[in-house]
């Protein structure tokens, strides 16, 4: 493609963002307008309906996978008509972390060049943004031939314990992979990330045994005194050096304070964890708690999960971003790689060793809160450059190979 082609591309794309942008704030309006929290099973198929007619439109092949106690995650294919010469991953996520009634209590909105929504930054001016960037190729007859396959999951934002599969599944021969979730930006360039921490969740229950807290006090064994050991301990696995870093909340334990306690609990997080291989250390130390006991009679469980693992940056990733070097470039944007503390399902999918690059979709403000609220010009840029990205695929086939292989 030359110079000349591109600014085709470019003024295409530009002009198909402008032209979808009403449509896509209308849809987005009505994919707020669900509880789509993860687990409401009603919410997330209200969403996946919404989304049905645009994959329809787009001539996707559209695979629903079940999701037992949350609902299907969305699978759609969208094939070139000749040879596919390559795969590319476009995921997001349809779930939310607000609850059921949360989205007729806080409607979506828009105000001045802000639409605001419960989920409207994360993730689902994503979703909309990975599909209207294909439509304009596709109204167009621009669509690259490789295969689009879009992962749309319904468990994101509780650690993806069934997208995981899901993802682990597809990236079985996939050259790379887009991840749309909420863009970063720095001085206004845009800056993409191949690189995020890991997380692990998980509790202490500690059983003791109860008894008066004035006649019987030595013959109790207090448990709650043993989760404050236990909770020091924890804190001392904190390596303030590398950034990783444990906290440890909510916690709960005893009846009344006239009763050394019998039972108490704690929920922790590690957050921070820079590389994979560091996981096996840090689960070490957690299985070791079992057998540290301060007070003698109480028993300790420790349980824990890998809410995300490490997206570790390197090569791989790095090859993910340069095929946004020139679509930024044409949109006269310089393109940023960065790191990123957050974690994402970005993570999965660089894990099982496809080349990725994340936050791709629009700024966001305040993602989580009632105040939830997504930038409307941004949609529409980060719309163009999806369109551009995808159109430049054929060409830069050869920036995905690894060097070394």
């Amino acid at each position: 493609m030359d110079e000349r082609e591109k600014q085709t591309l470019l003024r295409l794309a530009l002009t198909g963002a402008e032209e979808v942008l009403p449509r896509q704030l209308a849809l987005l309006g009505e994919l707020c307008a669900q509880d789509s929290g993860t687990g409401l099973e009603a919410g997330n198929e209200a969403v996946r309906q919404l989304l049905r007619p645009l994959l329809e439109e787009l001539g996707a092949q559209i695979e629903e996978v079940p999701a037992p106690g949350l609902g299907k995650h969305l699978v759609a294919r969208v094939r070139p008509e000749g040879p596919v010469q390559g795969r590319v991953l476009l995921a997001a996520h349809l779930d939310t972390v607000f609850g059921l009634g949360a989205a007729a209590e806080y409607p979506f909105h828009v105000e001045g060049e802000w639409a605001w929504g419960l989920g409207a930054g994360d993730c689902k001016s994503g979703v909309l943004i990975s599909l209207f960037g294909a439509l304009i190729l596709q109204k167009a007859g621009l669509l690259p031939p490789w295969e689009l396959t879009y992962l749309f999951t319904c468990d994101e934002e509780t650690g993806s314990q069934s997208g995981r599969e899901l993802y682990r599944r597809e990236a079985a021969g996939a050259d790379c992979a887009l991840v749309f979730e909420g863009g970063r930006e720095r001085e206004g360039q845009p800056c993409f990330v191949t690189g995020r921490r890991g997380v692990i969740l998980g509790s202490i229950q500690v059983e003791g045994r109860e008894a008066h807290a004035g006649k019987a006090y030595l013959e109790g064994r207090s448990a709650v005194l043993e989760l404050a050991h236990q909770i020091i301990r924890l804190y001392g696995f904190n390596d303030l050096e590398r950034g990783i870093y444990f906290n440890v909340a909510p916690i709960s334990g005893g009846r009344p304070n006239g009763v050394v306690a019998g039972e108490a609990r704690g929920e922790f997080c590690c957050a921070g964890i820079p590389e994979n291989r560091d996981f096996a250390a840090i689960q070490e130390k957690l299985e070791a708690m079992a057998g540290q006991v301060t007070v003698g009679g109480c028993r300790v469980k420790v349980e824990y999960r890998t809410l995300f693992p490490a997206m570790e940056p390197g090569e791989a990733n790095h090859r993910a971003w340069t095929l946004l070097e020139e679509p930024c470039r044409l949109l006269g944007l310089t393109a940023r790689e960065i790191s990123d503390p957050s974690a994402t399902d970005g993570a999965y999918l660089s894990t099982f060793g496809v080349p990725t690059v994340d936050a791709l979709s629009a700024l966001a403000e305040d993602i989580h809160t009632t105040r939830e609220r997504v930038s409307i010009p941004s949609i529409r840029q980060r719309t163009a450059l999806c369109a551009l990205t995808l159109g430049l695929l054929p060409r830069q086939k050869g920036a995905l190979r690894n060097p070394c292989a």
